[in-house]
Parts: C-alpha cells; structure tokens; sequence
C-alpha cells in the first residue's frame, strides 16, 4: 500500500477529532505540486541527473532561505562553464536566455515573485538564479501546515497542562496524609503510592533504563500503558480504595495519558508524512533538501521535539510528585528508608543505625564522597525537619524501621541471648 493511501486510512481511522485531520500534512496536495516541480526543473534544462552532477562538481547551489512574514524561499544559482562536460552547449544557451531575463524584468513585471538580488554579486562569480514557482509554491504550502500544526500542539499541550494541574490537585486531597498512623485508613495515601510505583516502572512515554532510552514510539507506549493497567488490575487496587473520588481520578489519570498517547501517534504519523515527502522530493529533483531541511525549520516544534517529552516534565512534577516514594528517601547503606535521618557535614544523608554502625567500626570516610565526615556526627546531625516529612508521608514505613531499629540495638546489648522480641523479667 502506498503511504499517500495509508495516510488518510491512518487519518480516518484513528478518531482523531476532526479539527486534527483538516489539520494534517496535504500529502497528495504537496505531492501534485512536486510533479509540476519536477516539470519545471526539466523544462528549464535540469532534470535529476543533470542537477546531480552539477551540485556534485560545485557548478550549482540550493538553499531555503527565510524571506518575508519568515516563509522559505528555495533558492537555485549555477554557474555556466562553456564545454563543460556537465553542461551541454544547449542547456548553456538555455542559461544564458536566462541571465537576460533575469536582468531585464521590471519592478513592475507580474512575472517577478521577490525583490531583486544584486546581480553584481552573481556575475563576479559567473553565477545564474534560476526562477522557480513551483518549488516556493511547494515549500509554502509545507510551511504553512506545519505551522499550523505546531499551533495545534501548542493548544493541545496547553490543554493538556490544565487537565494535569487540576488532576494533580485532587489526587493531593485524596492522597494526603492524616496525622499518625492511626488515622491512616482515612487516606489513600498507600493506594496512590502503590500505583505511582507501578506507572514509574512502566516509564509509558519515556524510557530511562534501556540502551536506546528517550522517547518511547506510540506503540511502545500503548503497550507500556496496557501492562500498567493491567498490573493494577492484578492487585485489585481499584477496589482498595477508600475513597470514591480517588476512584474517579483514577479514571481521569487513564484518560490523560490516552490523550498523551493520541497526539503522541498524531504527531508520528505526520513527522512522517514530512520525512516521506521530503525524501521523494530529493528523489525527483536531487536537490538536496534532506540535508537544509531540519535547520530551515528549527521553529517547528511540531517537527523537531515530540509533546509527550514536556507533558510527562509536568506529570512528574504536578502529579506524580504530589506522593513522595521511599526510594527518593532510602538509606544508600542498608538501603531502607532514611530513619533517623543523619546529615553529615558533607550533605549526604545516612539513617541513624548505619551511622551508628560505622562509628563503631571507626569508619572515618562518607560512603558516597569519601569526606572524612562519619566521626563527626552526633545527635545534632539529626534532620529534624526531613525526621518531621518522613513521619508525616511514610508512617508504616517508619514505624517498621524504629522498630527495626530496636531490635538490633537489643542485639548490639545482649547478642544472641534474645530474639526480636523484647527480653522479659524472671525476677519475680
């Protein structure tokens, strides 16, 4: 199937909204004007082959240029060698019928399409412009689209922002944390926890742990997007809520990223329409364009970045952020959650029963910078304010660790002659 046809198939079947689609790359438009592209260049004595040589052998220059209200303007200069191998006698005279044109239109001639370039500067160097309509006509028609595209995706990221902002603000009233550990079970604080944890290892839209990490495709991401709720199904979580409006958030949450992923597969599938049209323009014409393409467009965000890379930036931080997870606040050393906290001089954070441990191995050295901060420490070193957070956000978590804690300092006193438990009184 030819991609023109699987283009509009794509278009139409996708439920893309309808604005999108009339919005889309013209690709058998911008096609029908490259044939007449194609029929200019051979009209004037340059087909393919003969452009070819002529760029290969310095004898010819295209470039786009930026002219008015910032539309590109392809510009093509060779330069006529009498007996050239590259240029037969008849394309020559062909040139030099156009060098005449070129320096007796009028201001005033319909015919002229931009002001008119020094031709001082062209004859010292022996160079001819050669006219093209067809090819401006082309790039106008494909800048102008993209434009309009990145206007599209400006509105939708925008859009998309909004709807993140006012989710991430729900899911704070939902998931915030009661005071103590008792009132816990009015939060559904570990509920959301649990499932930030699993979109996180899901990395939907973007991948930081593969060889080739970045931006996921579309399908890539369909399918992380089916494995995370799929996951949370396998857990039931939905049915462990306590709250009902968690359990609308969470259908809102689903929601946004499949809108994430329909502009993120919108954006592909015309990225791909430029790539393919560009590539048969170098094809029929051998100009090169490929190559000054990307530069020439550098404004176009459509083109050059993909919108699920800022969209996930403000997920992160507007959601996912809103419930802390106990990975950002692990001990580096035993590798549970950082309690009590200890701040060394050097800034690096270490729970209390590791510093402990190391202090009594007469371990002078931070395990992370190697700063000889570790005899240092004292109960001043404590992170009262991080101790403060850490209780608030992770009391299960805390409340294990103290008592991890416990145990091993009873240990530290009596070895083996206790177990977990705390020792009893035989006295009496």
């Amino acid at each position: 199937m030819k991609f023109g046809h699987a283009f509009q198939e794509a278009l139409q079947g996708e439920t893309y909204p309808q604005h999108w689609v009339e919005k889309a790359i013209p690709y058998r438009q911008l096609k029908k004007i490259l044939g007449k592209v194609r029929e200019e260049l051979i009209k004037k004595g340059y087909d393919a082959d003969t452009l070819h040589q002529l760029l290969a052998d310095h004898n010819a220059k295209y470039s786009l240029e930026e002219g008015e209200s910032h539309l590109l303007k392809p510009r093509l200069v060779v330069r006529p060698i009498p007996g050239s191998p590259t240029l037969p006698p008849e394309r020559y005279e062909k040139l030099e019928e156009l060098t005449e044109l070129a320096t007796t239109i009028s201001p005033s001639d319909p015919r002229e399409l931009a002001p008119p370039e020094p031709q001082v500067a062209l004859e010292e160097q022996n160079w001819v412009k050669i006219p093209l309509d067809a090819d401006a006509r082309f790039f106008n028609v494909l800048q102008t689209d993209v434009g309009g595209l990145d206007m599209l995706q400006s509105e939708e990221r925008k859009a998309m922002n909004e709807s993140i902002t006012t989710l991430g603000s729900e899911i704070a009233v939902v998931a915030r944390p009661q005071k103590g550990l008792i009132r816990v079970h009015k939060s559904d604080l570990y509920r959301w926890r649990e499932i930030f944890e699993l979109y996180l290892a899901a990395q939907v839209f973007f991948s930081t742990t593969e060889a080739k990490g970045g931006v996921r495709s579309s399908e890539k991401a369909r399918k992380q997007l089916v494995w995370f709720q799929d996951e949370v199904e396998k857990r039931d979580l939905l049915n462990k809520f306590k709250l009902e409006a968690s359990i609308n958030a969470y259908t809102r949450f689903l929601a946004l990223n499949a809108t994430v992923l329909q502009n993120v597969k919108f954006q592909e599938l015309n990225q791909t329409a430029v790539v393919k049209i560009i590539k048969k323009f170098d094809k029929q014409t051998s100009l090169g364009v490929k190559a000054t393409f990307p530069q020439a467009f550098h404004s176009a965000n459509f083109i050059a970045e993909s919108i699920a890379k800022d969209i996930c930036a403000t997920l992160s931080n507007d959601i996912l952020a809103v419930v802390p997870q106990v990975a950002d606040y692990t001990c580096t050393i035993c590798l549970s959650i950082c309690w009590l906290p200890i701040r060394l001089k050097c800034d690096h954070l270490f729970c209390i029963r590791c510093m402990i441990k190391l202090q009594h191995r007469n371990k002078k050295h931070c395990p992370l910078c190697r700063a000889k901060t570790i005899m240092d420490a004292t109960d001043a070193n404590i992170d009262i304010q991080l101790m403060h957070y850490l209780e608030k956000w992770f009391p299960k978590e805390t409340k294990e660790k103290q008592t991890t804690n416990e145990a091993d300092r009873r240990k530290e006193l009596f070895g083996d002659l206790v177990g977990d438990q705390p020792p009893t009184c035989n006295v009496m």
